[in-house]
């Protein structure tokens, strides 16, 4: 571990099964009665709800720390700042997927439906990629000269998520053809994809393919966001001294450890 961060004493880093959140997923071919639909749109609200409330705490650190160029707000801003893509990106997918479902018309649903394939397929890309030249590219990547500042622990987990995304990055064409249709006006092919049918319960689960992966990434984040937090509080005189860390620096960061463990 970087001599900076030597010594430091951090918080038990929570243990989690992250397979749980790459499972395929099987589709039933079911549509939605209208309780069902009413319930699934009240727990994205709640979803969305929830996870914006922490678009202002991520802005306000970077905005707090942007002058600040030592070691550990480097390492900082560069975690917010994939937290920050994390949470809009799963909030994204969230609304699309919402208006999908409210959608009641034919052209609307399929136009949704295209737009949504457009956010999973980007959404991933930019989150892991689909081959080494994305994946260099990669929100996750960026991580990965970070962990060298981390516990045996956090690098533990860093690469077992790495392998399921390696392999979630494989099990799906990940709607390529769909998303250049779209973006590119292909009109030809366009009209021709918003032709196939549509499956209410395969496009729903399919759009959970980002967000659970999404959702594992956030809670990795946790861990290193507690381990952030950890730090400063045991070790407040000496971390101050050396990174210029102000006491409302200290309150942001607690504030946002309380949002992510809503």
């Amino acid at each position: 571990m970087n001599e900076e961060f030597a010594g430091i004493k951090y918080a038990q880093i929570k243990e989690y099964r992250y397979a749980q959140w790459f499972n395929e997923v099987q589709y039933n071919g079911k549509t939605l009665s209208e309780s069902e639909r009413k319930e699934i749109i009240s727990v994205i609200d709640y979803t969305i709800a929830q996870h914006s409330e922490g678009l202002p705490l991520m802005t306000s650190i970077l905005e707090h720390t942007k002058e600040k160029h030592d070691e550990y707000h480097k390492v900082h801003r560069t975690v917010i700042l994939v937290y920050l893509f994390v949470l809009i990106t799963m909030i994204d997918s969230m609304v699309a997927g919402k208006y999908f479902i409210l959608a009641d018309h034919d052209y609307d649903r399929r136009f949704m439906r295209g737009k949504l394939f457009v956010i999973l397929n980007e959404g991933f890309k930019k989150l892991y990629g689909f081959n080494e030249k994305s994946n260099k590219k990669s929100e996750w990547n960026k991580l990965m000269p970070l962990m060298k500042y981390f516990p045996e622990a956090i690098n533990r987990q860093y690469k077992e998520l790495t392998d399921l995304l390696e392999k979630q990055s494989q099990t799906s064409s990940w709607w390529k053809d769909e998303r250049n249709f779209e973006t590119h006006l292909d009109t030809e092919n366009l009209y021709k994809s918003r032709q196939e049918d549509i499956v209410e319960s395969k496009v729903m689960m399919d759009s959970m393919k980002l967000f659970n992966s999404l959702m594992a990434v956030s809670n990795f984040l946790g861990n290193i966001h507690t381990f952030f937090l950890t730090s400063l509080l045991e070790n407040i005189t000496e971390v101050n001294c050396q990174n210029e860390i102000t006491y409302s620096e200290i309150e942001i960061l607690m504030n946002e450890i309380k949002m992510i463990e809503i």
